[in-house]
């Protein structure tokens, strides 16, 4: 532990911000986190849209969580969390193309968004100089001469009652729409520009009580969406005997918490072996909607000017589409390079913390990019090579359906733990020509 610093201050208490908490906490004497939900409880929180659909830790979520909280995965299993083997356990279709099941020496966890922000929140809390403060929201930021932020004014939800809070970094994990733009136009700063690629994506989930092994030895069934059917499905195992099974669509295709249309929509979509076993399932609850119109970069990185003594994490920095399940490990990916930059003190921190950042989010950016860009709904700046890209993963994904490497390489892609270029090496670049030649 390296506290030569006194306070930080981290604004939000959702995934990113508890990450956040984590690393800060190795340099800082004191770190206090600011979230407006006073509540505290283990369910499904307003703030956070998705705690009621599936969640999963990507190939590289588990290991960078088992870094910031040693055996914090293995922890989840113990809380109910179900185990599942990567490709072996998973039944994950690509533009209709089934991904050949193999065998890839990875295991990872399936379970729901309350329980694994309350055992990640509950190792934040046992920090020594981490302090929580519930139903607290941040107002302003407090300046010295308009030019570095030296703490923030917090107020009390739903009361008058105000208090500044001196620190030395200010943090604002509070989400896309949080308060960093608002406040660099408030101080004179520029904004950062934006890319955005309108996806137009609608969810609905729902609970299905069923044992664990209800497919045999699958855990999780993925049908992707695909052009001419911009319609995905998702039926994931969790904790307490359960699987959430979601549907989404782009643009018009969206689904909604109407019944009939969930079930038309699972119809069309579930693969037969699915079909015979939901009849077996005991629906528990409503079916819950999301709707998420589009992913944005805001590009920090690019900016000659910036307050000292303040960052922007999590998705107000970088927001992909949800479907992809990439958000935790982008925001557990942001505090590691937080870690590593703090190394070098605060002082001009806020430069070298977006360009290093920006550089390691940028391969989820680009994997929902070349995913969403062929679909209905998905619209916006065309970005150089997307289209190529694009059209390259589909050829993968039909050489993926009975070459086991070629398989095991996009299912590593996915989970994030290798870059989008991996996928372009010559051997894979081959089987596409070879594979690929009837793809459109």
């Amino acid at each position: 532990m390296t506290t030569s610093q006194d306070h930080a201050v981290v604004l939000g208490a959702g995934m990113s911000g508890l990450f956040t908490a984590r690393v800060l906490a190795d340099h800082f004497r004191r770190v206090t986190v600011v979230e407006r939900d006073a509540s505290g409880t283990d369910g499904p929180r307003r703030g956070i849209p998705q705690g009621r659909h599936p969640h999963g830790l990507l190939l590289k979520a588990s290991d960078l969580f088992d870094s910031l909280f040693p055996g914090i995965v293995a922890e989840c299993a113990e809380h109910g969390a179900v185990r599942a083997n990567v490709l072996t356990q998973h039944r994950v279709y690509i533009y209709g193309h089934q991904l050949k099941q193999t065998e890839i020496g990875r295991e990872t966890v399936l379970l729901s968004r309350p329980l694994l922000e309350h055992r990640v929140a509950e190792r934040v809390r046992a920090l020594p100089n981490v302090s929580v403060r519930r139903g607290w929201e941040a107002m302003d930021p407090v300046t010295a001469a308009g030019r570095r932020v030296t703490g923030v004014t917090v107020g009390r939800s739903g009361a008058s009652e105000r208090e500044d809070l001196p620190a030395d970094l200010v943090v604002d994990a509070t989400g896309r729409s949080g308060r960093a733009q608002a406040w660099l136009r408030a101080l004179g700063y520029p904004e950062p520009a934006e890319q955005r690629m309108h996806v137009a994506v609608s969810y609905a989930t729902r609970l299905y009580d069923l044992p664990p092994d209800a497919l045999g030895n699958d855990r999780l069934v993925s049908v992707g969406a695909e052009p001419g059917r911009p319609l995905g499905l998702a039926f994931v195992a969790r904790e307490n005997g359960q699987w959430s099974l979601t549907v989404y669509g782009y643009g018009p295709d969206r689904p909604t918490g109407d019944p009939e249309r969930f079930a038309a929509i699972v119809e069309q979509l579930a693969p037969e072996y699915l079909l015979k076993v939901l009849p077996r399932a005991t629906g528990v609850g409503d079916i819950h909607v999301m709707q998420y119109p589009a992913q944005v970069r805001r590009r920090y990185d690019s900016l000659d000017r910036f307050p000292e003594g303040f960052l922007v994490t999590g998705d107000a920095m970088c927001s992909v589409n949800p479907i992809y399940g990439s958000g935790m490990t982008s925001a557990a990916t942001q505090a590691r390079v937080l870690d590593e930059q703090l190394r070098g003190g605060v002082q001009g921190l806020w430069r070298r913390y977006f360009r290093a950042a920006t550089r390691a989010t940028a391969p989820a950016w680009w994997f929902a990019t070349l995913g969403d860009a062929p679909l209905t709904g998905a619209s916006g700046p065309r970005l150089p090579g997307v289209s190529l890209g694009a059209a390259y993963l589909r050829r993968l994904a039909r050489v993926a359906e009975s070459d086991a490497e070629t398989s095991a390489a996009l299912m590593r892609v996915a989970g994030m733990d290798r870059p989008p270029a991996s996928l372009f090496r010559p051997r894979f670049l081959a089987r596409a020509v070879r594979g690929g030649r009837t793809a459109p």
